[in-house]
């Protein structure tokens, strides 16, 4: 197997989507990527967790609509696109993730190593923060 082979994505499952409550965003990290995943009610999203502009949480900040507030410096992010609303200049957007829920289960679309072994114990998914630096295990919502 060749070392430097580029990432693949896979499907992930994450969490029980009861974990992120409505409006609001939770923070993941996985396959070496953090994640902020968010709950629009109808569909759920998920982008990188840092914003372009100073690095901040995404899944701290304000959810209008289908954008999120950075919560630092409040650079508004289109969840959809990874894309800056707000500002004159475009910098860099940040990377949106594909979701899927199946039977109450939210899964991510993840670039994975070849190498790299995703695995969780069978009575927990992955372990999510509870919003603004807080975090518990997804297996109590299991």
């Amino acid at each position: 197997m060749n070392e430097n082979q580029p990432p693949t994505k896979r499907w992930v499952r994450v969490t029980c989507t009861e974990a992120i409550p409505l409006r609001e965003g939770r923070a993941v990290q996985i396959a070496g990527h953090e994640v902020a995943i968010f709950n629009l009610g109808s569909h759920f999203l998920a982008i990188e967790n840092k914003c372009p502009h100073r690095g901040g949480p995404l899944a701290d900040g304000i959810v209008s609509g289908g954008t999120v507030v950075c919560p630092l410096h409040a650079w508004k992010i289109d969840l959809s696109t990874g894309k800056t609303i707000n500002q004159p200049s475009a910098p860099p957007c940040v990377k949106t993730f594909a979701t899927q829920v199946e039977n109450g289960v939210l899964s991510l679309e993840i670039p994975v190593a070849a190498s790299a072994t995703i695995h969780f114990p069978q009575d927990c998914l992955a372990t999510i923060s509870q919003g603004p630096y807080l975090t518990r295990s997804a297996s109590s919502e299991v």
